[in-house]
């Protein structure tokens, strides 16, 4: 039996190679670096001295005095209440800002998921013709996946009712058994939800290409790749352990290579602003001299813009490779899946 996602992984190598190395193209790099910094390629609680006596929430001191008086409470309730009526519709407009914003980037992010595969597939990055031709493919792939997030803060929230609604009802009858025992109820539905999230995650990316290159909707493609596995689901399964450990390995790679990267560039810039620095001091020149900074600030800039450039070309291998394995898969598995695939060198 062949196993489609292992083979793949020959065929990602020679396509990362030829896309990203042979040849070599800087401004390339920095679009697909961008592109995947759009996909989005992020207090401690302290018991109380209860002694199950009923004390007020407020809580007790050594000696068994409210650590906060009534009148002390009521004082920051007042405040509170007084700040709230001030600052209302600010406080709204602030929220409802970075609501807005977070939607736009999620929206921009989903639009980039379709131009990343076409740039892959094609070998060609337009940035600006593939976002005007994805976005409204890209605004429904951004509506599915906020309609699954409401659910799995639904599920989120449903599921601590019975942890919180208590606590609520009953503030004196806290204690710190029920906080253990929400952390761990937390942790339980979050790694469900995790665990589920993915799988679903996975298929959605698995429909994307299907979707570009099948001419049909993502919920469509969904069912296609669902139907897919539920007749194959074997591949998958060795799919997700294929992707599990590669995304490690190749992750320990070219992690070490951008480190030795990093510490070579950049030890070399030190030297040269260690020396620069020297230089100006010996000229008599200090950080209160206005000379200083006209030459020492355009070099801080400089290096700046070159630690941004620097990320955004290490950015770049490891979800390249990871989307032409998903993509090789993928045509594989599904030959008629369409993916208009560029030429290899060795095919030619």
């Amino acid at each position: 039996m062949t196993w489609h996602s292992i083979d793949a992984v020959d065929t990602a190598l020679k396509r990362t190679k030829s896309a990203l190395i042979d040849p070599f193209n800087f401004w390339k790099w920095i679009k697909l670096g961008i592109i995947i910094f759009l996909l989005g390629g992020s207090g401690g609680v302290g018991g109380s001295n209860y002694g199950g006596t009923g004390q007020d929430f407020r809580g007790i001191d050594d000696s068994g005095e409210p650590l906060i008086t009534d009148s002390q409470f009521l004082e920051f309730r007042e405040t509170f209440t007084q700040f709230l009526d001030t600052y209302l519709t600010y406080l709204l407009l602030g929220i409802a800002s970075i609501i807005g914003i977070i939607l736009l980037l999620s929206y921009i992010s989903n639009v980039m998921e379709f131009v990343f595969v076409n740039s892959l597939v094609t070998n060609v990055v337009t940035f600006w013709a593939y976002t005007r031709q994805y976005l409204r493919q890209g605004f429904n792939l951004f509506i599915i996946r906020f309609v699954l997030g409401l659910a799995f803060l639904s599920i989120l929230i449903i599921s601590m009712l019975p942890i919180v609604l208590p606590i609520l009802d009953s503030p004196g009858d806290f204690h710190i058994g029920m906080l253990i025992g929400g952390i761990f109820l937390l942790i339980g539905v979050l790694l469900i939800l995790a665990i589920i999230s993915g799988i679903i995650e996975s298929f959605i990316n698995l429909s994307i290409p299907m979707s570009m290159y099948q001419n049909t909707g993502i919920i469509a493609a969904f069912k296609k790749v669902l139907g897919l596995f539920k007749a194959d689901w074997k591949q998958i399964i060795v799919y997700w352990v294929v992707r599990f450990f590669l995304r490690i390995i190749v992750g320990i790679i070219v992690g070490l290579a951008a480190l030795i990267l990093f510490i070579v560039v950049f030890g070399i810039v030190f030297m040269l602003g260690l020396i620069l620095y020297l230089l100006l001091s010996w000229a008599g020149l200090g950080t209160g001299d206005a000379v200083f900074w006209v030459i020492m600030a355009p070099f801080g800039l400089v290096v700046y813009v070159l630690l941004i450039v620097f990320f955004l070309l290490v950015s770049v291998p490891v979800p390249v490779f990871m989307k032409y394995h998903m993509l090789s898969f993928l045509k594989s598995w599904y030959p008629e899946s369409g993916i208009p695939f560029f030429e290899l060198a060795q095919e030619k």
